[in-house]
C-alpha cells in the first residue's frame, strides 16, 4: 500500500467510513505494519491541531475546494490507484483530507524543528583551558561541538564518558551531542541519571530530555518534562513559554 493510499485508508477508518469487514481488515494490517501506525499517530495529532471539519459550513466551501483541488493534483501521478471502489463524493471528501494531512506534516515537522533550535540554551560548551601545548580531549570535544560538529564531538565524549560517567559535565554535553545527532533514546538515558541526581546540571538534564520530544514531535512527553522545571531556575520561563506554545 503506497504512503498516499495509507493517508486515505487512515482516514477514512478514524472518520468511521469503512464497512465492518474492511474496518477488520485495517485493525488486522495495523498490528504488523509500523509505517500505518505512524501515520495513524500523526493522522490523530493534526486532526485535532488544525481542528479540521470533514462537514465544512457553508462560508468554508470555498476552503474545502481548494483543498480538494490541491488533493488531486497531490495524489494525480500515483502509479497504482486503489483497488477499492468507493463512493466519487467519499472519495474526494477523503482526498482533501489527505492533503490537509499532508500540510499539517509540512508545517509541523520545521516547526518543532525551529523550537528546537530557538530554545536550546547550551549553545556552546566551555572547558577550563589547561593552558598546555596540547589539547586534552575535552578541548578537543568542545572545538567541535562550538563548531557544530556533533558528530565528531559525540565520539570524543562517548570515551569519555565511558571512563567517567560519574562526571556530570561530561554526560550533560554527550547526552546534547546525541539529540543533535538523531540519538533521542540513547540521549534521554543519560539525561535522565543526571536529573534524579544533584548535579548543577539536574534541571537543565530535565529541560533538554524536553527538547529531544519536542525534536521528536511527541508533545504530550515534552509537556511532563517542562512541568519538571521549578520556577526560580534558569530554564523556568523558557520552559513556561515552550509549555504554551505547545
Amino acid at each position: 500500500m503506497m504512503n498516499e493510499e495509507k493517508l486515505l485508508t487512515v482516514a477514512r477508518y478514524l472518520e468511521g467510513d469503512m464497512e465492518l469487514q474492511e474496518k477488520q481488515e485495517f485493525e488486522t494490517l495495523l498490528q504488523t505494519d509500523g509505517e500505518l501506525k505512524t501515520l495513524l499517530a500523526e493522522y490523530k495529532n493534526v486532526h485535532q491541531t488544525l481542528k479540521m471539519k470533514i462537514a465544512p459550513s457553508e462560508e468554508d466551501k470555498e476552503v474545502e475546494a481548494t483543498l480538494a483541488a490541491f488533493g488531486k493534483q497531490y495524489f494525480k501521478n500515483q502509479e497504482h490507484p486503489p483497488v477499492k471502489v468507493v463512493r466519487l463524493q467519499s472519495y474526494l471528501k477523503w482526498i482533501s483530507v489527505a492533503a490537509i494531512l499532508v500540510i499539517g506534516l509540512l508545517v509541523w515537522a520545521p516547526w518543532s524543528a525551529n523550537l528546537y533550535d530557538k530554545y536550546s540554551i547550551s549553545k556552546e560548551m566551555s572547558v577550563v583551558e589547561r593552558g598546555a601545548d596540547t589539547k586534552n580531549n575535552l578541548e578537543k570535544a568542545a572545538d567541535f561541538y562550538n563548531a557544530h560538529d556533533f558528530s565528531a564531538a559525540r565520539e570524543i565524549l562517548a570515551q569519555e564518558y565511558a571512563l567517567s560517567p560519574e562526571n556530570s559535565l561530561v554526560a550533560y554535553y554527550y547526552g546534547i551531542t546525541l539529540i543533535e545527532t538523531g540519538k533521542e533514546n540513547d540521549a534521554r538515558t543519560i539525561l535522565t541519571k543526571l536529573y534524579e541526581g544533584e548535579s548543577v546540571f539536574k534541571y537543565d538534564a530535565a529541560y533538554y530530555i524536553g527538547l529531544s520530544f519536542v525534536k521528536q514531535k511527541d508533545k504530550q512527553q515534552a509537556l511532563v518534562w517542562f512541568a519538571k522545571i521549578p520556577q526560580g531556575t534558569s530554564n523556568y520561563d523558557k520552559a513556561q513559554e515552550l509549555i504554551k506554545r505547545l
